[in-house]
């Protein structure tokens, strides 16, 4: 993605000298004070100040120019204060806005980029869309606007900063302060409470994994985590570089009774209570670096080439550190899980179109995950291992920081391999059932 010279710094009124060439002229700034509707134009950056306390936050966002003016954001939960913009001598000033449905439509200039500040509050949810009372945020698959001003899309990419005020005496904080390269909107996130961390290892090119448990979870985050360094080892030397950080890791989330599972908050994802025992939920966590949030979603359709790549990885890298055997053992489970869904909730892996379905209620369960996974592996009986994992370190290195669906996918499979695996893709991705039975 090009990114626009402007600099989110420009809204301190320190740097405002230096900011007024780059943003234009008064005159476009005025050009129209009408919100307008734009779900198309590009976010850059999103800088966030949270007040833990009062539940009260300052979003600094960084708008490319457009075509067409105006801009649109998700707003669902949040209590807004204020709308400024940046102008050519550095002051702020209110930006025209309305609110329709929980979406903030902006009176913006097209020809040149702007930047933002909205002051705003955000309340407790009841459940998993947004900040838990457990402590943790949870912002998949588009509840972001819960949680700040954002563009719920998941092929929208864009760089963070986070930044954690009032924190509770006696609490940590676990998240990243900053996201250097282009994220999904649901990646960023925090997790507050009474944690311990455990140091796991550095990987050979320097990542520094570690844990995040709470009371009462020291041994199953060991157990959990024992080899998660060499899992993390072991996908970078695989697949290619890591792009957000050097500080890596698993963080307990207290979701609820009952919730299992994890989610990709790279750079520290977080993983359910009654999961952190669990050594495949750290690595399939681990593996979404790479694909869900590496490589990003073109649309929601294509969701299996992150749950079904990771699920492929994740049971390729438990073999890889721990013996064919514990290979083996992942997909027996496969198996089982494989079949149970497809007795009680069968659906198409890869549905047509492009954002036209409720990921939630049209698509989410383990078919993404497991006819994904077995894709892959039937793909990985007609051409080996090896020129398999070529391929997918190859189609990483072609999008990450960028979106892609499944198509690319089979487009790089073909050209690096020679093995056309649209057939294998229409039995296991695009039918009902499974081809192998």
């Amino acid at each position: 993605m090009m990114r626009s010279p402007i600099h989110i710094a420009c809204l301190t009124a320190s740097l405002a000298a230096g900011c007024g060439a780059e943003l234009g002229s008064d005159e476009l700034e005025a050009k129209s004070n009408e919100p307008a509707a734009n779900w198309e134009r590009d976010l850059l950056d999103t800088r966030l100040e949270i007040d833990l306390a009062t539940r009260k936050a300052t979003a600094l966002i960084a708008v490319d120019k457009h075509s067409r003016r105006g801009l649109s954001l998700d707003v669902s939960g949040l209590t807004l204060d204020s709308v400024e913009s940046s102008s050519v001598d550095g002051t702020l000033r209110p930006v025209a806005h309305r609110i329709v449905d929980g979406q903030l439509e902006l009176a913006l200039p097209a020809s040149r980029a702007v930047e933002l500040r909205i002051r705003y509050g955000f309340s407790v949810q009841s459940k998993l869309e947004g900040l838990t009372k457990g402590g943790a945020t949870f912002t998949w698959p588009h509840f972001c606007g819960n949680l700040f001003p954002c563009q719920p899309d998941p092929a929208d990419g864009l760089t963070f900063e986070l930044a954690l005020q009032n924190v509770p005496a006696g609490k940590r904080a676990v998240h990243p302060k900053s996201i250097p390269n282009d994220a999904p909107p649901y990646m960023l996130a925090w997790a507050v409470g009474d944690y311990t961390r455990l140091e796991l290892g550095t990987t050979a090119q320097g990542r520094h994994v570690s844990v995040d448990y709470l009371p009462g979870e020291k041994t199953a985050a060991t157990s959990g985590t024992k080899d998660l360094a060499r899992v993390f080892e072991w996908l970078e030397t695989t697949y290619g570089e890591y792009l957000f950080g050097d500080e890596v890791g698993s963080v307990s989330a207290s979701w609820g009774q009952g919730a299992f599972g994890g989610m990709e908050h790279h750079p520290f994802w977080h993983v359910s209570h009654d999961s952190m025992g669990d050594a495949e939920t750290h690595a399939h966590e681990a593996a979404h670096g790479w694909f869900g949030d590496g490589v990003r979603l073109r649309c929601w359709e294509d969701l299996t080439l992150s749950e079904g790549t990771v699920s492929y990885l994740t049971a390729r890298a438990l073999e890889a550190t721990n013996g064919k055997a514990a290979g083996d053992a992942v997909w027996k489970d496969y198996e089982a899980r494989l079949d149970a869904v497809i007795a009680s909730e069968d659906r198409l892996a890869w549905p047509t179109g492009c954002n036209e379905i409720d990921v939630l209620k049209d698509l989410w369960n383990e078919v993404v995950y497991m006819k994904g996974a077995f894709f892959y592996r039937a793909v990985e009986s007609e051409v080996g291992r090896a020129p398999l994992d070529q391929a997918i370190r190859a189609f990483y290195g072609d999008y990450k920081g960028e979106a892609a669906g499944v198509s690319d996918m089979l487009d790089t499979l073909r050209e690096s391999t020679g093995f056309d695996a649209s057939a294998l893709a229409k039995g296991w991705l695009q039918q009902l059932g499974r081809p192998d039975r």
